[in-house]
């Protein structure tokens, strides 16, 4: 069987903030796991405030 795979961009929806979108990628990433997919990728943007996805050296050194 074909391994798949979801790719999340983490967006910021109206309304909300980082932390949230983050907390709906974790959500998403758990019920992916639920239902059998194999990886689970954040994209990396740089410098789009309606994408909450960071690269990693970003997101360790604002922690």
């Amino acid at each position: 069987m074909t391994a798949l795979s979801v790719l999340d961009l983490s967006p910021i929806v109206e309304g909300s903030d980082a932390s949230q979108s983050l907390a709906n990628s974790l959500d998403l990433a758990r019920h992916a796991e639920r239902l059998g997919y194999k990886r689970f990728w954040l994209a990396e943007h740089h410098n789009m405030p309606g994408i909450a996805s960071v690269p990693n050296c970003s997101a360790i050194t604002s922690g």
